[in-house]
């Protein structure tokens, strides 16, 4: 009867021993709950600018009177927030309103836009529009952007998604209220 009484402690313990165990790498390899926040979103993707093409504008300066290779359209899409477009004004005279017209050569998808003032603080747009199309003939608006009079990127996101192959800029208003207008960059992203 006493070898019965041992070998039922030492098949207990051996039980008890081994329930442990299982349980400790249960629940050491069960992982634990994985909560996904779907609120968050991530980070705009900035569409790559390096095949735009400029189709059509109302007014650059092209006698290089904001200095060599500056006051073109296409300084607002080249990365460099320290070359600008910039209305005529070296022997001409800008009349409003104006304009530039960008062919991204292929349907993208816009999620927002991203502005950036001339770094000197001249000349800045305090109001613009975007128009967008896919045949640079039928034109839909986006609406009306107000800018803050800073050097920092602006991010102007849209209520909803849009796809459009060329895109619309129009200056409805300056800060300084002269004829003139200047822009450093002009970003899209989806």
């Amino acid at each position: 009867m006493k070898t019965l009484i041992i070998h039922k402690k030492i098949t207990f313990k051996i039980v008890a021993f081994v329930t442990i165990v299982l349980m400790a790498i249960t629940y050491s390899c069960t992982p634990d709950a994985v909560h996904i926040d779907t609120s968050l979103k991530l980070p705009p993707v900035t569409l790559d600018t390096s095949d735009w093409v400029v189709t059509d504008y109302t007014s650059q300066e092209d006698n290089d009177g904001e200095g060599a290779g500056n006051g073109r359209v296409f300084n607002t899409f080249d990365g460099d927030p320290n070359t600008f477009w910039h209305t005529c004004w070296n022997g001409c005279t800008a009349v409003p309103p104006h304009y530039f017209v960008v062919d991204m050569l292929e349907s993208k998808k816009i999620g927002g836009f991203v502005f950036m003032q001339r770094q000197s603080l001249s000349r800045n747009i305090e109001i613009c529009s975007i128009d967008i199309s896919d045949d640079n003939s039928n034109w839909t608006s986006l609406g009306e952007f107000t800018l803050e009079k800073t050097k920092s990127a602006q991010d102007k996101p849209l209520e909803q998604e849009v796809t459009a192959r060329y895109f619309r800029f129009n200056v409805v208003k300056v800060y300084d209220g002269t004829n003139n207008a200047a822009l450093a960059e002009i970003g899209l992203y989806f």
